[in-house]
C-alpha cells in the first residue's frame, strides 16, 4: 500500500514478516501500533509529521495489513507484543517509545509493563484496557465469527465500511481511511483471518497488566477522543489516573479514530514523548 513519506519493507522473524512503515532517521525510535481491524495506514496522517524528529515503524501486526496471514500461529495481544519485541530486536532497537491504538494500546500497555526497559515512553490513543472490551461493535462481530469467515470477501468489506464510518467524527475524512483499513479483508482468505482475529479478543490481557500501570515511571501520553460511543472516555480517564505522571488531551471533536480525526493532535502527543525519550 502506498505512503506518502519513507517506505514499506517486510521484515523477516523466523518463518514470519511482518510489514513495516519506516520513516525519518534521526531521533529516538517511535513504534507505531494499530487495532483491528486497521493497519499501518492508520498512521498516515501521523507520521509525516513526526519523522522529522525520529525514526517512526508503523508496523502491521501479524494478520493484518501487509504482513503474513497468521496461519495456526496466536494473535492475542500477549503473542503480539512478543512478536514487536522480535521487531524491534531485528531492526536493532534497544528502546522505543511505543504509541499504539485500539489493540495497539494494549499491546503498548503489554510491553510498557512486561518489558520496561525497551519502552522509552507509552503512548495510549483510544486503546483497549481494563475490562472494558470487546466493545459492543466488536463484540457484534466476534459472536459472527462463524459465519464471516466463510462470507464472499466483498460481503465482509461491505459489511466493514458502514461500521467503520460510524467511528469518525469528521465524515469528510473517513472515506480514504476506510478504504485503507477495509482493502487487506477484500483479499481471498481475508474473512477468515478476521475471524481469527474476532475469536482472539479476550480482556484478560489488559486486566493482567492493569495492577502494574501504577508502577511505570516512564514519560506517559493518554490521548481520547470525547466522541467514542465504543472505547468510552472513562477508560481513557482510568488510565491516565493510574499511569503516574501521565497527560491526559481530550479530544472533543473525535470518536474512536482519532488518527484520522485529528492525526495534529496525536502527532503533538507523540512528539512530546520524543523529546522526552
Amino acid at each position: 500500500m502506498d505512503v506518502s513519506i519513507g517506505a514499506t519493507r517486510r521484515i523477516e522473524l523466523g518463518d514470519r514478516r511482518l510489514n513495516i512503515w519506516e520513516a525519518g532517521a534521526d531521533g529516538p525510535a517511535v513504534l507505531l501500533v494499530h487495532g483491528i481491524p486497521t493497519n499501518h495506514l492508520l498512521w498516515h496522517d501521523v507520521v509525516p509529521e513526526v519523522a522529522g524528529a525520529a525514526r517512526v515503524v508503523a508496523v502491521d501486526m501479524l494478520g493484518y495489513g501487509d504482513s503474513d496471514p497468521s496461519g495456526d500461529r496466536p494473535v492475542d495481544l500477549a503473542a503480539q507484543a512478543a512478536l514487536l519485541l522480535q521487531l524491534l530486536d531485528t531492526l536493532g532497537i534497544e528502546r522505543a517509545v511505543v504509541v499504539g491504538h485500539d489493540l495497539g494500546g494494549g499491546v503498548a500497555q503489554i510491553l510498557a509493563t512486561t518489558s520496561t526497559d525497551r519502552v522509552a515512553g507509552l503512548g495510549v490513543v483510544n486503546g483497549v484496557c481494563y475490562d472494558g472490551w470487546p466493545v459492543p461493535l466488536v463484540r457484534a462481530m466476534k459472536a459472527a465469527w462463524p459465519v464471516l469467515e466463510h462470507l464472499p470477501p466483498p460481503v465482509v468489506a461491505a459489511g466493514l465500511r458502514p461500521a467503520l464510518r460510524t467511528l469518525f467524527a469528521h465524515q469528510e475524512r473517513a472515506a480514504p481511511f476506510i478504504d485503507r483499513f477495509v482493502g487487506p479483508w477484500e483479499r481471498p482468505g481475508g474473512p477468515a483471518q478476521l475471524a481469527r482475529h474476532l475469536r482472539s479478543l479476550d480482556s484478560v490481557y489488559t486486566r493482567t497488566v492493569a495492577p502494574f500501570l501504577p508502577r511505570l515511571s516512564l514519560p506517559a501520553e493518554v490521548v481520547w477522543g470525547r466522541k467514542d460511543h465504543q472505547m468510552k472516555p472513562g477508560y481513557g480517564q482510568r488510565l491516565a489516573d493510574d499511569i503516574p505522571g501521565a497527560r491526559l488531551t481530550w479530544v472533543d471533536d473525535a470518536s474512536h479514530f482519532v488518527p484520522g480525526d485529528r492525526p495534529d493532535v496525536v502527532a503533538e502527543a507523540v512528539l512530546r514523548l520524543v523529546r522526552q525519550a
